[in-house]
């Protein structure tokens, strides 16, 4: 079975004036394999101010949607590629582990 990945959008930081540019953005992503899934790979982006009249109000551009398209856009195409790789190889590790643990009996 192939491994589905998610992006999301966490948190964001905004300005309280005007109309509330999101400046900083909390992201993960989530690869999910049946039912195992991995969820390690994250991080935070700080998104760059456009002029006032491209600006889109917070309500409209606030969208988990919208956030990650602007997430991506801000990373660029290696480091969603490399997000993506991470991810599919925790979930691999997690499905087939190469260690594991044990107690020592007495």
């Amino acid at each position: 079975m192939a491994t589905t990945i998610t992006w999301t959008a966490g948190p964001y930081r905004y300005e309280t004036a005007g109309k509330g540019f999101i400046d900083q953005v909390e992201w993960r992503v989530t690869g999910t394999d049946g039912d195992t899934s991995d969820s390690s790979t994250y991080g935070s982006v700080s998104l760059d101010r456009p002029e006032d009249s491209d600006m889109v109000e917070r309500a409209t551009f606030g969208t988990k949607a919208n956030l990650v398209t602007a997430i991506k856009a801000k990373l660029g195409a290696d480091a969603v590629t490399a997000a993506e790789a991470a991810c599919e190889a925790a979930v691999s590790a997690v499905k087939a582990p190469v260690h594991s643990y044990a107690v020592a009996e007495s």
